[in-house]
């Protein structure tokens, strides 16, 4: 069994945050990367549709999407409900992406996946200036 990923987003969030990882991580060939509503891409349940069929059904689908109850992540949700082995993350940022492209690929995807968004170190945090001291290095 395989893991495959897709990066979905309003706009071309889903395409610069890949280009991040990239840097950071290096080039996949496991991920799929899906700018909804720009450069003609506005049916969003045809082209989730058609990504999640084109791979095979006993593969993992991990699929990123950036907002919570929006459309691009309402629609992964339907697919997620009718088809086993696809897993929904929504709220992506970078520190989840790059942790979750450095993990374990053998590792069970949803137990993973689970760990994962429980993680301190994927959570935005507050930089205070007033709890740095003078003589502290970042």
């Amino acid at each position: 069994m395989s893991r495959h990923y897709i990066i979905a987003s309003h706009a071309h969030f889903a395409q610069g945050i890949y280009e991040s990882v990239k840097l950071l991580s290096g080039e996949r060939d496991d991920v799929t990367v899906i700018n909804a509503f720009v450069d003609g891409n506005d049916d969003v349940a045809r082209v989730a549709a058609a990504t999640v069929d084109a791979l095979p059904t006993s593969d993992d689908i991990v699929v990123l999407t950036d907002l919570l109850g929006g459309s691009v992540n309402n629609e992964f949700t339907k697919l997620m409900i009718t088809r086993p082995h696809v897993y929904l993350v929504t709220n992506m940022n970078l520190p989840l992406l790059l942790t979750l492209f450095l993990s374990d690929d053998a590792e069970d995807t949803k137990k993973m996946l689970s760990n994962l968004v429980a993680s301190d170190d994927v959570r935005p945090k507050l930089c205070d200036a007033s709890a740095i001291g003078e003589d502290e290095d970042f």
